[in-house]
């Protein structure tokens, strides 16, 4: 998300107006240049970004709750997640809401994560969810 925000910068894309202003000046800055290019370059080495710790412990708390409530397998294997078991995270910022459901649909099919926003439109010009979307996720 960062990277992204960053590259916007630079590219003058950025739909705030008082940043808009600054790109000249931080496309110049040395830093910023080093900044871009070192993340261009874990990027691509890796293919991605390596998650935040946060979002290795968000996953680890999902599915350590979501097993704990379920049942043990047959012949006393794994443990199933009860489907009646939820979990809601809460984010302050709605660009990270795709990146959390991403990150925990790795775990597909113990964790079955799905995006739940609010009712008002974000800065990107970007919807919420009505009430009957919010009721249709919840149930």
């Amino acid at each position: 998300m960062c990277y992204d925000v960053l590259k916007a910068m630079g590219e003058g894309t950025s739909g705030k107006a008082n940043v808009q202003k600054k790109v000249p000046v931080i496309t110049k800055d040395q830093k910023y240049k080093d900044l871009i290019r070192g993340l261009e370059m874990q990027k691509e080495a890796q293919g991605h970004f390596p998650p935040h710790p946060k979002m290795e412990k968000l996953k680890s708390l999902v599915l350590e709750h979501l097993l704990s409530k379920g049942t043990t397998g047959e012949d006393g294997g794994p443990a199933e997640p009860n489907p009646n078991t939820r979990v809601m995270v809460f984010v302050t910022f709605r660009d990270c809401v795709e990146e959390v459901v991403d990150y925990l649909n790795e775990e597909s099919p113990i964790i079955k994560a799905t995006k739940f926003v609010g009712q008002s439109t974000d800065k990107g010009g970007r919807k919420g969810f009505a009430q009957k979307e919010q009721l249709a996720v919840y149930s």
